[in-house]
């Protein structure tokens, strides 16, 4: 197109050329009756004026600068879906007749604003329009807009301005990827309109800073005059720099549009998910927003798209207590449970607890629902159900008796007549099964199965075993400093004096900021485990008295070891500290 536009107008300035006589004879003007010696005098035209240098090169930046607007105008508008064609015609013609004006004309004072005002009437009136159509964070050629982006351009030679807070220097290697869309097209138009905003390098640095601080999630609260950011690292809240109102909109209108959703829309509630790549690494990441009284509430999530296999003996499981779970799992027949609370890792320790059982000699099959499919362990075949369709595990478990498996796999046990069936193929068929549930201990797990109204009687005899996870922050090794435990917290805790020498907790006043774990203190994550063997007493509880404080009865009586036992003992080897555990405790 631009070769075309670029050819259509030299033809034109040729033309105009010879109907004009281009030569050094261009000096006469008798062609020109309607010029009055007067005029002539105030405004001497001179030989070879129709083409002089000068009015070249203006007339050729200007035209550069048209094909580079209207270029623009129809790739922008073709992504927003407005009416670019006419918009095209508008800015076409109307510079094209200008420009034969400004050859024919003898007056350049006269001819040369009006080819300027051909060229920025109809680009000013389409990023008006164009403005009015978008969300904040989109709109163009705004004052804040032109301060940004010379904010970018000059700071390479040194030049700073006000607008210099909203890039903090190179763009990391992000790559992001639009989803949501209604097909792959509607997705690459997403992605295509996302980098063309000021948010869209926001947004890469954004999840860079993200990745580089091991966040697996950032809270954002979008208030009238900024917006307030929280990153989530080791599943602790800690505040970081707010942002600027309207680099803020840019970013999430960015991050919006990349999951399919509007990015105008800032009171209801809109869920999406889009993905990202950085240091060779793919991400899932999900967005969610509701609008609040003092704006709006955003939480973007993160997680590699690829989890590393996992087994039992990469949790650091106390010794024991991992030899008497693998002992559970060897038996053929059986239901096991494992829980953790909400946002506890109940994926990753289900993976590891399925992963580390025979897969070569029993067969396994797996139910998960298609929103919410997670589990990915060789030799575990997965059936998924819809549950947006209405459909449950015992929608599709009548296909998959038949086809007479070892163990059955269900996180998610949603109903009674799930669960019973499930409790039916432990006590008649002698398979094993193994569910979820969220719990915060071993004994609330069981009672969590009995609320879905699955019968006691059904249930208490079948069950074998629950894992209970609460997770932990690992002092960093860098950077923790031991201390003298008093006395009487050693005898609070149970641990007789001169058993351990010292606990361990983060730097109270730190000279330097640890470049391990950036000042926190902490540096990962381990678990804290407990396991419940369910045994006859157990049983009977569950039957006759199915309470927590019952069930909690006769697990201790059962020889299990509760959290805090275990966290004790984290706390004696200095994994982690003593108020960290009465924080995990207290959750």
């Amino acid at each position: 197109m631009h070769r075309l536009l670029i050819a259509a107008l030299v033809a034109v300035v040729m033309a105009t050329a010879t109907s004009n006589g281009w030569s050094k004879e261009l000096a006469p003007f008798p062609a020109h009756p309607q010029v009055s010696p007067d005029t002539i005098t105030k405004f001497p035209l001179g030989p070879g004026y129709y083409l002089s240098w000068i009015k070249i090169l203006a007339a050729w930046l200007v035209f550069l600068l048209w094909v580079r607007s209207v270029d623009w105008m129809s790739r922008d508008g073709f992504q927003l879906r407005l009416d670019y064609r006419r918009w095209n015609m508008a800015a076409f013609f109307s510079f094209i007749g200008a420009f034969i004006l400004l050859w024919v004309l003898p007056w350049l004072w006269l001819a040369f604003p009006l080819l300027l005002l051909a060229w920025l009437v109809p680009f000013i009136a389409y990023v008006v329009h164009r403005n009015g159509k978008v969300a904040i964070g989109e709109t163009v050629f705004t004052r804040d807009h032109i301060r940004f982006w010379l904010s970018e351009h000059l700071r390479v030679v040194g030049i700073k301005i006000a607008a210099e807070s909203r890039s903090r220097g190179k763009v990391p290697p992000v790559e992001l990827e639009a989803r949501g869309g209604a097909d792959e097209r509607a997705n690459a138009a997403n992605l295509l309109l996302a980098r063309q905003s000021m948010g869209y390098p926001l947004v890469q640095e954004l999840f860079a800073e993200m990745a580089t601080r091991r966040a697996d999630a950032a809270l954002m609260d979008f208030t009238q005059a900024s917006v307030a950011m929280r990153y989530q690292i080791d599943g602790v809240w800690h505040d970081a720099e707010p942002r600027e109102r309207e680099p803020g909109d840019a970013m999430l209108a960015v991050v919006k549009t990349l999951a399919g959703r509007d990015a105008k829309q800032r009171v209801a509630r809109q869920e999406g998910s889009y993905g990202a790549e950085f240091k060779k690494i793919k991400y899932n990441c999900r967005l969610i927003s509701q609008g609040t009284k003092t704006g709006e509430r955003v939480i973007l999530q993160v997680s590699p798209a690829k989890k590393k296999s996992i087994r039992l003996a990469d949790l650091d499981i106390r010794g024991k207590l991992l030899e008497d779970f693998k002992a559970v799992l060897d038996v053929p027949r059986g239901l096991i449970v494992v829980s953790t609370p909400p946002a506890g890792g109940l994926s990753t320790l289900l993976a590891a607890t399925v992963g580390s059982m025979d897969r070569f000699t029993r067969s396994f099959v797996a139910v998960e629902s298609l929103a919410a499919k997670e589990l990915d362990v060789e030799n575990v075949v997965v059936t998924t159900f819809n549950s947006a369709a209405g459909e449950t595990p015992t929608t599709v478990l009548p296909k998959l008796v038949r086809e007479h498996p070892d163990v059955f796999v269900v996180p998610d046990m949603v109903d009674a007549d799930g669960a019973t069936a499930l409790c039916e193929q432990v006590e008649t068929e002698n398979r094993m099964v193994v569910t979820t549930t969220r719990a915060k201990e071993a004994a609330e797990s069981l009672l969590r199965i009995l609320m879905l109204k699955v019968a006691a009687a059904k249930f208490a005899p079948v069950v074998t075993a629950v894992l209970n996870e609460r997770l932990i922050r690992k002092l960093c090794p860098k950077c923790k400093e031991g201390y003298a435990p008093p006395p009487q917290v050693l005898q609070q805790l149970g641990i007789p004096a001169g058993r351990v020498e010292a606990f361990y907790r983060p730097p109270q006043e730190p000279e330097e900021v640890c470049p391990e774990c950036q000042g926190i203190g902490y540096l990962g994550r381990t678990g804290i485990f407990e396991l419940l063997i369910v045994d006859d007493n157990m049983r009977q509880a569950l039957t006759t008295t199915p309470q927590l404080a019952a069930v909690r009865q006769a697990a201790r009586k059962a020889g299990m070891r509760s959290l805090q036992e275990e966290g004790i003992v984290l706390v004696a080897k200095g994994i982690t500290s003593l108020p960290e555990l009465m924080r995990v405790l207290k959750e």
